[in-house]
C-alpha cells in the first residue's frame, strides 16, 4: 500500500491530514480519492488516477477543467501535480462543496438537463482534437480493441460458456445498430462522460455549487452524454429547453441504439475489471446483457 504522506510530500504539498472519501480506494485500479488539508487550512482532493490513465490524455483533462474554470464553473481543476508515483498518476485539485441530490425529482432531473446543456454550450469553442487513449462509444472497433473484448470473451468463456455467447451477440447487434443509425457520423463535441446526477453537487439552498469527475471527458456525441446521464424525458426535456442549438432528428433517433451500444460497454467494461482481479462479476454482466436487450 502507498504511502499517501509520501505521495502529498512528491507533489509539493504541506499537509495537516488525509482521509479517505470512499473505503476500498486503497487497492483498486479505478480511481481512488482522499480528502486532503493543508498546513495552511485549504481543503483539496488528493486523487490517484486509474490504471489506463496517461500524461497525454490527463493534459487534455485539465484543458478541459482549466477552461471551465476561466468560465465560472466550480470542477476540479488541477492544484499540483500529476506525478507518477510508484506506477500511478497523483494530483491534488480543487475541492468542489456540496452533495448530489438523493434520489432526484423530476424537477430535479430537468435541471440537470438545462445544466448539461449550458456546460456543452461553454465546451462547445474549445477545440482539442481527440483525447489520447479515447474513442467514440460508437466505435466499438476501437474501444474493444483498447480494452481487450476479444480476450474477455475468451476468458469469460472458460467460466461461463453461456454468458460469453450471450455477450458475443450482444456486441452483434449494437454493431448493426451503430451502421443502421450512423451513429458514427453524429455531430462531436466535448462531453462530460458520466454526468449522472451524483457528479452534481447543490449547496443546502438547493443551488448548484459544482460538477465533478471528468474522468471520461472526451471528443463524442451529445446524444451519448445524455445516455450516459442515464436520460429520461424529464432530463430530456430541459436539455432541449435550454439548448440553443436543439438536438435535431438524427441525434433523437440515436438515443435507443445508443442505450444498447452504452450496456454493450458496459459489459466491456466489467471483462476489462474482471481480468484485473482475475475473476468475473457474472451477475453484474447478467445484468447488463438483460438490460441491452430491453
Amino acid at each position: 500500500m502507498v504511502a499517501l504522506g509520501d505521495v502529498v510530500d512528491a507533489l509539493g504539498i504541506e499537509s495537516t491530514r488525509v482521509e479517505p472519501t470512499r473505503p476500498g480506494d486503497e487497492d483498486s485500479a479505478r480511481n481512488g480519492n482522499w480528502h486532503l488539508w493543508t498546513t495552511e487550512g485549504e481543503h483539496h482532493i488528493l486523487r490517484c488516477y486509474h490504471l489506463l490513465r496517461t500524461e497525454e490524455d490527463l493534459t487534455f483533462e485539465t484543458q478541459v477543467l482549466d477552461h471551465l474554470t476561466a468560465r465560472g464553473w466550480c470542477v476540479p481543476a488541477r492544484i499540483a501535480g500529476p506525478i507518477r508515483y510508484d506506477g500511478r498518476l497523483w494530483a491534488v485539485t480543487r475541492f468542489v462543496p456540496g452533495q448530489p441530490h438523493q434520489d432526484e425529482t423530476a424537477a430535479q432531473q430537468a435541471e440537470r438537463g438545462e445544466v448539461l446543456a449550458r456546460l456543452h454550450a461553454d465546451l462547445g469553442d474549445l477545440d482539442l482534437g481527440s483525447r489520447p487513449g479515447f474513442f467514440q462509444a460508437a466505435d466499438l472497433d476501437a474501444m474493444g480493441e483498447f480494452q481487450g473484448w476479444d480476450r474477455g470473451v475468451e476468458l469469460l468463456r472458460e467460466q461461463r460458456p453461456d454468458l460469453a455467447d450471450r455477450a458475443a451477440r450482444a456486441m452483434y447487434g449494437a454493431e448493426e445498430l451503430v451502421r443502421e443509425y450512423d451513429l458514427l457520423g453524429l455531430p462531436q463535441t466535448i462531453v462530460h462522460g458520466d454526468f449522472a446526477s451524483w457528479n452534481l453537487h447543490f449547496d443546502d439552498d438547493g443551488r448548484l455549487a459544482g460538477v465533478i469527475d471528468f474522468d471520461l471527458c472526451h471528443l463524442d456525441s451529445r446524444v451519448w452524454e445524455l445516455v450516459i446521464a442515464r436520460t429520461g424525458p424529464e432530463l430530456l426535456g430541459g436539455y432541449q429547453r435550454a439548448a440553443a442549438d436543439p438536438l435535431d432528428g438524427h441525434e433523437l433517433a440515436a438515443i435507443g441504439p445508443l442505450r444498447v451500444v452504452f450496456r454493450v460497454l458496459m459489459v466491456m467494461a466489467e471483462l476489462w475489471n474482471g481480468r484485473q482481479a482475475g475473476c468475473f462479476d457474472e451477475a453484474m454482466i447478467a445484468r447488463q446483457l438483460a438490460a441491452a436487450r430491453s
